[in-house]
């Protein structure tokens, strides 16, 4: 399968040319994404990915005097997608039998993998993943400078330099195609 997540980035250049801005952020979130996906590393859940890819024709957005409006509401869709994909895990989980479920566990108690299937231990646990922050197919997104799938962090950064973006540093989303 594939997904399309954007991946915040941090330029440093003195060319702001939207050109050198998008050239920067493709090396630099090519740079990680060799370091952090694949079968031996934290993106293990992904076996490859490719800057644009399937999704080449997104155009890799950039925070400035311009663009600031449109880049906070990519992170507003991120935080929902989030939040969606969350939902529909917890309304899909029976509670009640995977609490009973874990006593019997927790007693010693063999619990069948057909028990588990039933209460949909697999729903669970991928809003858990969410909850927790952990990075997979379902976050939508990953902030390269603050390690997190978390956009507050991105966000607290950008506030101080709403309407004064700085010169030097510029902040860019990535869309990357995730190949799992």
């Amino acid at each position: 399968m594939h997904v399309m997540q954007y991946i915040a980035t941090m330029v440093e250049t003195d060319d702001l040319s939207r050109e050198v801005i998008e050239d920067y952020a493709r090396e630099s979130v090519n740079s990680w994404l060799n370091d952090n996906v694949g079968e031996y590393n934290r993106g293990s859940w992904s076996d490859w990915a490719s800057v644009g890819g399937r999704w080449e024709n997104i155009p890799i957005l950039i925070y400035s005097d311009e663009n600031a409006c449109e880049f906070l509401e990519a992170l507003d869709l991120i935080d929902l997608k989030q939040i969606s994909q969350f939902n529909e895990y917890f309304a899909e989980f029976d509670f009640p039998t995977i609490n009973s479920l874990m006593i019997k566990f927790g007693n010693g108690e063999t619990v069948s993998h057909s028990e588990m299937y039933h209460a949909n231990l697999y729903s669970f646990t991928s809003a858990l993943k969410i909850m927790q922050g952990y990075w997979n197919w379902d976050s939508g997104y990953y902030d390269t400078i603050n390690d997190t799938i978390d956009t507050d962090y991105l966000r607290k950064t950008l506030t101080p330099t709403l309407d004064k973006p700085s010169e030097d540093i510029v902040y860019c989303l990535v869309p990357v195609d995730f190949h799992f």
